[in-house]
């Protein structure tokens, strides 16, 4: 199946075996009207209450609900003051009951069994499956072109998953690109490098990446774009003027034999729990 850049293919969940083979071939696949309406409204509006409560944290005014700019401005707002509080409401969707009811989407996880031609009874295992808030011209967690290789599980078999969750992606927001075909590659050379301040990099190498043609993956609310592990893909630049909140995250399957859960951490921003036991009792 030839790949035709300025027109990427969209696919009923039902066409599911002509999905499965624009997939095969390609390494990404995307699914037109994948969420229902509702829990994509619920989403917006619990993103607009959790910025209105860090707003409060922060000492600032309440700003309007009843439009869409408290979704950047509010969190121009408290970038101004403390990336912390960024951070914050970036944890707190996470947790949230509507985002859970988005990456829990029943067909996500039979879809996923089907691309990777594993039985129904295989329980699956989501791994950082996140909400990402990127501001206009921040490049401080902007990926170059990688694999999700070594930033995953290793050794497991899984699928990613990316989409647009309250605005429509652009090139001028910073819509994901991907190199296609690039997974045919299985694991590339690459190379790893830390920089303070920044994500870690873990790119691969440019003479494989330009084999393959390159396109940005513009895509509506409401799309899912599902992919294979070993596709090379990154997110671009955000040039617009507004903030760009995406699905990133990925599923394995858990019957895969050298797959084991990884430990989860949690640290606490505030008091943990042990300091506020001897804040209340140590006296």
């Amino acid at each position: 199946m030839a790949f035709d850049k300025k027109k990427i293919q969209r696919f009923e969940i039902s066409d599911n075996q002509c999905a499965k083979n624009f997939y095969d071939e390609n390494g990404f696949v995307i699914i037109k009207d994948f969420y229902l309406s509702e829990d994509l409204k619920d989403f917006k509006q619990e993103v607009k209450n959790i910025i209105n409560a860090y707003l409060i944290k922060a000492d600032l005014n309440e700003m309007d609900i009843s439009n869409d700019d408290i979704l950047s401005n509010g969190i121009f707002a408290l970038e101004a003051i403390n990336h912390e509080y960024i951070a914050s409401i970036y944890d707190t969707i996470f947790q949230s009951p509507s985002f859970l009811r988005i990456i829990s989407n029943r067909n996500t996880e039979k879809f996923i069994k089907y691309l990777l031609q594993i039985d129904l009874n295989h329980a699956l295992y989501g791994f950082t499956n996140r909400c990402r808030i990127d501001p206009p011209k921040d490049d401080r967690r902007t990926y170059g072109w990688h694999q999700e290789t070594f930033y995953t599980v290793p050794r497991g078999s899984y699928i990613q998953t990316w989409a647009p969750l309250i605005f429509n992606t652009s090139i001028d927001n910073g819509t994901i690109e991907v190199a296609v075909g690039s997974h045919k590659e299985r694991i590339a050379n690459q190379t790893w490098s830390d920089s303070k301040g920044k994500a870690t990099q873990i790119l691969v190498d440019s003479n494989i990446v330009n084999k393959y043609v390159k396109s940005p993956v513009e895509m509506n609310v409401g799309e899912m774009m599902f992919f294979s592990g070993f596709l090379s893909h990154r997110s671009g630049n955000n040039v617009s003027n507004n903030v760009r909140y995406s699905l990133v995250g990925m599923f394995h399957d858990v019957k895969h034999k050298p797959f084991f859960a990884p430990k989860v951490c949690f640290e606490y921003r505030n008091s943990s729990p042990k300091e506020y036991y001897d804040e209340l009792f140590s006296k």
